[in-house]
């Protein structure tokens, strides 16, 4: 590290999609931040084996180490499919990092890189467990769009209005929020201009990166006919979970034509303006997000309450639909 520049502490060497590194980093000029060979080898083998090309191997130097992850996050802001791997393998080199990690430091770790207070105490078994206030729980289930359905409160073990986890279910959930936190730092880079330093690294590396596999629409069939079947019960829940995602991202409309079929679909049951500042918010969300609804034999094992909303006439024709597939 070149003289006079500030010390690295562990947390955000380990955790640079922490909102404290993301402050360490925007201090360190740009000529050192990415201009240095060191920084650019380092950036192209850490997007390399976030697509199982190469075996990663830290760097010896904690700037460069830095440094690389944000140039990284750059290059791969260009790509969904490179962001979607870079997010899933660093989101997988936190957690390894946080499982080395003694109890006090976890309850830090979780504050400094969410925002969330965790308190950690030993169970009668003299097990580890950790305690979060069920508001933050949900807060951070919610931000993240954590859609494993573990993380479901209901799958919780909830007792005076806090979540209690045991050692290994904390990893997890630190895990997956790091996931979420880093695609979603990837996403917002995506408007910024890449700088020129990395312009060849991203030609170089764009060509290992895999082609997307043909989308099919057959899963999303049921979206087509709940549009045509208004309901009155449900309507928020079936516009964020299933209209907007399949509207933007499945169909490809713009925004407003977007809006205007789900407002036509819940108008059928009157329409208030709160109903349409939210018919809009989460048409913004699903383009922003590149949410996609869930298939319909997803809707019906994950989302049993959502999908008993559906009329009796959308679900004999999924399920007419289904078994002429299957035959």
């Amino acid at each position: 590290m070149p003289y006079g520049m500030p010390l690295l502490s562990d947390l955000e060497l380990r955790y640079p999609f922490a909102p404290r590194s993301r402050k360490f980093f925007d201090s360190i000029p740009v000529e050192d931040g990415l201009a240095s060979k060191e920084v650019i080898d380092q950036t192209k083998s850490r997007l390399l084996s976030s697509l199982g090309r190469v075996k990663y191997e830290p760097s010896m130097s904690e700037l460069v180490e830095f440094s690389s992850f944000f140039a990284a996050a750059l290059v791969a802001s260009q790509d969904p499919v490179l962001s979607s791997r870079f997010s899933k393998k660093e989101g997988e080199r936190a957690r390894a990092f946080f499982i080395t990690e003694g109890p006090l430091n976890k309850t830090t770790i979780v504050a400094e890189c969410f925002g969330t207070v965790v308190q950690g105490s030993e169970t009668g078994e003299e097990r580890q467990s950790y305690t979060l206030p069920f508001e933050g729980y949900l807060s951070l289930v919610s931000k993240y769009e954590l859609k494993d359905p573990k993380w479901r409160l209901a799958r919780q073990e909830l007792v005076m209005g806090v979540v209690r986890m045991g050692d290994n279910l904390l990893n997890d959930f630190f895990g997956d929020c790091a996931l979420a936190a880093i695609a979603d730092g990837v996403r917002n880079l995506k408007k910024a201009p890449l700088p020129k330093q990395l312009v060849g690294v991203k030609d170089e590396v764009i060509q290992y990166v895999p082609s997307p596999k043909p989308r099919t629409n057959k899963g999303y069939l049921y979206v087509e006919d709940l549009l045509a079947h208004p309901v009155s019960d449900g309507r928020h829940r079936l516009t964020w979970l299933v209209l907007a995602p399949y509207l933007i991202n499945v169909k490809k409309l713009d925004d407003e034509a977007a809006i205007e079929k789900i407002r036509a679909f819940v108008q059928a049951a009157g329409e208030t303006s709160a109903m349409r500042r939210f018919v809009e918010y989460n048409v913004r969300r699903a383009r922003r997000n590149g949410l996609l609804p869930p298939a319909f034999s997803t809707l019906k094992k994950e989302h049993p309450d959502i999908y008993g909303l559906l009329p009796k006439e959308v679900i004999a024709a999924a399920e007419n639909t289904k078994g002429k597939n299957a035959s």
